[in-house]
């Protein structure tokens, strides 16, 4: 009896060995691979710009323009110029009225004339000290410097054109009072235009140079022209939400039908 017992015993042990070694000696599964295509592979090492070729959108505008403004209030009593008229650096555009503005330079005028005579006087009589001539002088350069700022200020009633051109618009009319800052008049030199992007995005920005050539459609001509990038501009702007670069590019040869505002499409070569 006591025996048996230990046959069975050793039969269990054997039969849990093979077990065992059965499943140690099993071909263990293969572990699977990932390959990558060839497009997600050259789509890892390109940058971020997409290729050699950064496009954007862009308007014409002249190489020479301004907007203006007064820096004072004023009643508008004269306006000398229209949409579409030539005028040359220098041409008076409008002008405020300037009654209150001279009347203020007169007195002002009329203060320096007394202080200097002040001056006068103390300097004559023996009795007057140096520190009361010294007083008086200052005066004289305080009353002086009033004077510089009045008539500054009535210069400021009379807009002058900075630059020769035409103008492009006129936003003020007679006997409307002005408000300081506000544009009244913009004139642009349409003798020579250029282009300036206006959505080229900020991740497209490091692969473009000063002096790469530039392609550029016009949709409104339908018509190609060539340029070079001459500036970019360092403060960014945003359109959306989205950070964008303005970037100048100067035209080989720009077309006489090409107008100020037209819409374009241009494409950098920013391998070069």
């Amino acid at each position: 009896m006591k025996k048996n017992r230990w046959l069975l015993l050793l039969g269990l042990v054997f039969l849990f060995s093979l077990s065992a070694c059965g499943s140690l000696m099993s071909t263990p599964e293969p572990i699977p691979t990932i390959t990558l295509d060839s497009n997600a592979q050259a789509a890892e090492s390109t940058s971020p710009s997409g290729g050699t070729t950064v496009t954007a959108s862009a308007i014409i505008v002249p190489v020479n323009s301004v907007q203006l403004s007064f820096p004072l209030v004023g009643s508008v009593v004269e306006v000398l110029v229209d949409a579409g008229d030539l005028v040359n650096a220098g041409d008076t555009l409008v002008q405020l009225d300037t009654a209150i503005l001279q009347a203020k330079v007169i007195e002002a005028e009329a203060n320096v004339i007394s202080a200097e005579t002040q001056v006068s006087y103390l300097r004559r009589i023996n009795e007057s000290s140096n520190e009361n001539i010294l007083a008086a002088e200052a005066e004289v350069d305080r009353q002086n410097a009033i004077l510089n700022v009045a008539r500054e200020r009535l210069n400021q009633a009379t807009l002058v054109a900075p630059i020769g051109g035409t103008i492009a618009s006129v936003d003020i009319s007679l006997g409307e009072t002005v408000t300081p800052g506000l544009v009244v008049i913009t004139i642009g030199d349409l003798k020579k235009m250029q282009i300036e992007t206006t959505d080229l995005s900020e991740r497209d920005i490091p692969d473009v140079k000063v002096g790469q050539s530039a392609s550029i459609s016009v949709d409104a001509l339908d018509q190609e022209m060539s340029g070079l990038v001459t500036r970019i501009v360092e403060q960014a702007s945003s359109i959306g939400g989205d950070v964008v670069y303005k970037v100048i590019i100067s035209l080989d040869e720009a077309p006489p039908e090409l107008r100020w505002g037209m819409s374009a499409e241009v494409r950098i070569n920013a391998e070069e």
